[in-house]
């Protein structure tokens, strides 16, 4: 038994007035003659035994109303285990992430989780400082409320596309907790699926604080949704098939047969697909559709189900180019025609010549390809241009001449980081090594080519290759002895041969693959912008044009009401957009449109996080367990009556004031009845 506050134990010594005065009666007698003696004293000894019986009932019913009344202010309780406090300072976690939408015993889980917490805030103490975090971390729940305002904010809540982890909300709760600095019981409370993908509590070590949670279980356990999709190649032409991939998962218990996929592409009519997923796995499956249009497209890929619906949906979105334009600079003493002619096949291919002791800034203008081809000097006003189409998302192709300026060409080369040149090596070899598992060939091949004629080499300009080089090798005697790689560089890609385009160096230039790789790299040299983006992590957007610091790029989707402006990154090397400050403003899965008012038009598909598909949970005894890991014992589960509702009286310290209250005026109560009833029967005091 512990006192909120023992000193008022001194006031006992109050005991002492009422025995004072039943010990001193200070009443004035009368005298009274009477005639005869002997019946007075008759009269005296009856009631002798009546009265002391009658003062010594008083006496105890004042001396117990003084004790109840002292020990009533000296507020008297027995405390929680390691607890010596019986004030509460309250904060409640309730997890409404997508994985809370599944079906269970009151609704779906969020509001199953909902109604006990509002349960259990009506049975806090009417003056208790109570915190409510969510999954969304908002700035508004990291302070303290009262009862009614945080059932206020209880009912509010609604699903969130943020998955939080449980460690990172433990971390804020024990901030905000510890910034009160009053000697109170510090408590948590959590109401949550616990997802094991969102309820790890690795690298957490804080001190303990008692924890009760409640544990929301769904009728029907396991998902089924849209993981991803991509293509088949990266290359997207108007009126060639175009196959796109989709991987869905089934983690229920049962095989999924018949489950309809509908694939739409700018609002037309849905292609449709039927597939079977077995229980507890995934299939990877091909949607084929053709684009009759070029600009930009905007797709969704979505399944009905019954248990979660946030991630029946899948958004995407890419563009149809009608060209890709290329910029071919020669030296006019070159007469190499080999890729000239080689675009000049089709009209995807626009390409312009250019001399490179003329060629101009207006010539780099909107070009997504750039080849020097056998250049035995880089002017150093070329640099500039060719690192400006770099940031754009311009491949750059470089092709030696036959007597280089080393200087000048590895100046280049180091600064991005590339082997550098040596001299001309004639010793005679064969491109034995092709890495026809590199993307850039997705779609090209079926199988590993074999049986194809090497590819000869002649004499090609040694490389030095050192430990910070970042490149991947195409072609070569081996993969650390390129002869033609590449490095992805700011937001486009810089690919280096290392000898010139003539036979007497290579027959590189008349062999087959020669001609599909200098293809792919022109289809793949368009500005690639991400397919989709995910809630919750969302990266930076490759920026590809100038943009005018009086007409900012705005984000912008008008069904949701979402109109706000990213962040503008600019470094030496690239171009980017950044949403990291926007992550509270981006709630809801659909396309967004990356605009400005000069012209600046993209669009960006974004998606649910699918972290909250994975709705395998962690058993009660997982979950202890799980605490008891990181040194907290003192962790229990939230107790349910047998009307449904939460049992409270765990959580509270017990106080005997009111009991006490109560018994002083049950004492004050029966000295009066006892006093009425003497009086009434002739007694006197």
């Amino acid at each position: 038994m512990n006192f909120v506050y023992p000193n008022f134990l001194w006031a006992y010594l109050l005991i002492a007035i009422p025995i004072v005065i039943h010990l001193f009666n200070f009443r004035k007698y009368k005298t009274v003659y009477f005639s005869r003696v002997k019946f007075l004293r008759e009269v005296t000894e009856d009631s002798r035994s009546g009265n002391k019986l009658k003062h010594l009932l008083i006496l105890l019913m004042r001396i117990l109303t003084i004790i109840c009344l002292v020990t009533a202010f000296a507020q008297p309780f027995i405390p929680l285990e390691n607890s010596a406090n019986t004030e509460n300072v309250t904060s409640i976690y309730i997890d409404n992430s997508f994985s809370m939408q599944a079906k269970g015993k009151d609704g779906d889980l969020l509001n199953e989780a909902k109604n006990q917490a509002i349960e259990l805030v009506r049975t806090l103490d009417a003056n208790e400082k109570v915190n409510l975090i969510t999954s969304d971390v908002l700035s508004i729940h990291q302070r303290f409320y009262s009862k009614s305002e945080i059932i206020d904010m209880i009912k509010e809540i609604d699903y969130s596309a943020k998955s939080t982890s449980l460690s990172n909300v433990l971390n804020l709760q024990m901030d905000l907790l510890s910034a009160l600095q009053e000697q109170v019981n510090q408590r948590l409370f959590v109401f949550s699926d616990f997802q094991k993908s969102s309820t790890s509590l690795e690298n957490f070590n804080r001190n303990e604080i008692p924890l009760f949670y409640y544990k929301t279980e769904p009728e029907r356990a396991g998902n089924i949704y849209i993981d991803s999709v991509w293509f088949l190649s990266p290359v997207h032409r108007v009126n060639t098939p175009i196959e796109l991939i989709f991987r869905v998962y089934n983690q229920t218990a049962n095989d999924q047969n018949d489950l309809t996929v509908n694939l739409k592409v700018n609002g037309g009519s849905p292609e449709t697909k039927r597939i079977s997923v077995l229980a507890n796995s995934f299939v990877n499956d091909t949607i084929k559709f053709t684009d009759r249009k070029a600009g930009i497209r905007n797709g969704v890929i979505s399944i009905a189900t019954s248990q979660l619906n946030f991630d029946d949906e899948f958004y995407f979105s890419y563009d149809i180019k009608e060209e890709v334009r290329i910029l071919l600079i020669t030296d006019p003493s070159d007469k190499t025609v080999n890729i000239e002619q080689l675009y000049g096949l089709n009209d995807y291919y626009n390409c312009s010549l250019a001399n490179i002791n003329t060629v101009s800034q207006e010539d780099f203008n909107e070009k997504e390809l750039i080849i020097l081809q056998n250049i035995n000097k880089i002017p150093s006003g070329i640099y500039e241009l060719m690192e400006d189409g770099l940031k754009k998302g311009a491949s750059v192709i470089l092709i030696p001449g036959t007597n280089v300026e080393l200087k000048s060409w590895n100046n280049f080369l180091t600064k991005h980081q590339l082997p550098t040149f040596l001299n001309m090596d004639s010793t005679r070899a064969s491109l034995s090594y092709f890495n026809y598992n590199d993307p850039l060939y997705e779609g090209v091949f079926i199988g590993n080519p074999a049986n194809y004629k090497l590819a000869k080499l002649k004499a090609t300009y040694g490389l030095f290759v050192s430990n910070s080089n970042n490149f991947i090798t195409l072609f070569g005697t081996s993969e650390s002895s390129p002869f033609l790689l590449y490095s992805k560089q700011a937001n486009g890609r810089l690919i280096l041969m290392s000898a010139p385009l003539k036979l007497a160096y290579s027959d590189f230039q008349n062999h087959a693959l020669f001609a599909a790789t200098m293809l792919r790299f022109a289809e793949t040299a368009s500005f690639q912008k991400p397919l989709y983006m995910s809630i919750g992590a969302l990266k930076n957007y490759p920026l590809n044009a100038e943009i005018n610091e009086k007409s900012p790029i705005k984000l912008v989707n008008e069904e949701f009401a979402v109109e706000v402006i990213p962040q503008l990154i600019n470094t030496n090397s690239s171009r980017l957009i950044s949403f990291s400050h926007l992550e509270d403003h981006i709630k809801r899965a659909g396309v967004y449109e990356l605009k400005n008012e000069d012209g600046f038009f993209e669009n960006l598909a974004i998606n649910y996080n699918r972290v909250e598909s994975v709705t395998e949970a962690y058993s009660q005894e997982e979950i202890e367990a799980n605490f008891e890991a990181v040194g907290w014992s003192n962790v229990s589960e939230i107790t349910i009556n047998d009307s449904g509702k939460i049992e409270i009286n765990k959580f509270n310290a017990k106080e005997y004031w009111r009991i006490l209250l109560i018994l002083a005026l049950i004492f004050i109560a029966a000295e009066i009845i006892l006093l009425k009833l003497w009086n009434a029967a002739g007694l006197k005091r």
